[in-house]
């Protein structure tokens, strides 16, 4: 009996072997096995899907080919049957049981599976009782740092049993697989401030913040060195009466917003502060480079508002404040009339600043140069 070489195809019976009547040469045919031997069907007239009869073919594969034929194959013919190849791909989904973690300390986010989705490539009439596709596992075990494992891929039906898939393959057989275990924690919201002038007690300020501190989640490994939630800067220039600023929260890649909030508001309280516009005639200038001679062409700033304390702005006079202008925060000089920024103070004032953003022009010449060269 010679078995039949069949390779993909799919046999209606299960005797795949036939017997095979040969003849030739007597030293050939005495030494003559069945391994030398190789039957297939002969499926070159198969030109749709369903059970066909067809004929099988023979030939001798041993050295002694040439010396012995095949006379007779039996049976001659073998039921097979045949389907129309398709390819389906399906989403991965991930069933993981028995697992907890500490009460109202930890928080679990959704499993993620990589990759995401397997592709199976099979007969119809197989691929279409496949329903969907898992992996699983029971963990049994309270969790305090996220879960990865490496689990099979299993395919179900539309009831939910498993399938023995005999003739699709499919492009992966396993995934991997992360349970996300995040650690809470209250961490505090944290403001500053720019542009402040120097002496100014900025800690003084009275403000309120809608979310002093937030819960975040992340990973156990380093949550408790996540020690603030910076919400950013304030530019004193801007600071009004009644300010009220919004500032959007952002947390490190991995981490978690556990309720949600978005932004957080920063009001000031201006309870007992007043406005008073001056007219600035005390210009300086700061920090001007060698070999050149600096004259400020503004004569006064006018309307330069102030705001502080009743008792405090009350009491000031124009002559309190100061108005620099700091060369080295210039990024080119170059003789000539130039309008730049300028810095408002009020010195030893306490809280008592300037909103707004102001300007004056001076006019700059290169000098020494000439004198040099007549002395020489």
């Amino acid at each position: 009996l010679v078995p039949i070489q069949i390779a993909d195809y799919q046999v209606s019976s299960d005797d795949t072997r036939v017997a095979v009547r040969v003849e030739g040469v007597t030293y050939a045919i005495g030494n003559l096995e069945a391994s030398d031997i190789r039957i297939y069907p002969d499926v070159s007239d198969v030109d749709s899907a369903g059970t066909h009869t067809v004929p099988l073919r023979g030939e001798i594969v041993s050295a002694d080919a040439g010396n012995v034929s095949i006379v007779e194959i039996s049976p001659a013919n073998i039921q097979m049957k045949f389907d129309s190849l398709q390819t389906l791909t399906l989403d991965i989904r991930a069933r993981l049981t028995g697992y907890s973690v500490p009460e109202d300390e930890y928080l679990i986010r959704d499993v993620t599976v990589s990759p995401r989705s397997v592709e199976l490539t099979g007969p119809a009439e197989e691929i279409e009782r496949i329903s969907q596709c898992i992996v699983e596992e029971e963990i049994n075990e309270e969790l305090t740092s996220s879960y990865t494992t490496t689990l099979p891929l299993k395919f179900l039906d539309a009831d939910g049993n498993e399938l023995q898939l005999e003739y699709t393959t499919s492009d992966i057989t396993e995934a991997r697989v992360t349970l996300p275990i995040l650690k809470k924690k209250e961490v505090p919201v944290t403001l500053s401030f720019i542009n402040v002038p120097e002496g100014f007690p900025v800690n003084q300020l009275d403000f309120t913040i809608s979310n002093e501190t937030i819960e975040v989640a992340g990973p156990e490994s380093n949550i408790d060195q996540y020690r603030e939630i910076s919400l950013g800067q304030i530019d004193i220039r801007t600071l009004d009466l009644n300010s009220t600023y919004s500032f959007s929260v952002e947390l490190p890649t991995g981490y978690v917003n556990t309720q949600n909030i978005q932004s957080v508001l920063v009001q000031f309280d201006s309870t007992g502060m007043v406005e008073k516009n001056f007219n600035v005639t005390n210009i300086v200038v700061e920090n001007v480079p060698l070999n050149y001679e600096v004259e400020v062409t503004t004569e006064q700033i006018n309307d330069v508002r102030v705001i502080g304390p009743q008792s405090i702005v009350n009491g000031l006079v124009a002559g309190d404040i100061v108005a620099t202008i700091d060369l080295s925060e210039s990024s080119s000089i170059a003789s000539g009339q130039i309008e730049l920024p300028v810095k408002i103070t009020i010195p030893n004032k306490g809280l008592v600043w300037a909103s707004g953003n102001y300007r004056a022009i001076i006019s700059i010449q290169e000098v020494g140069t000439d004198a040099e060269t007549e002395s020489e």
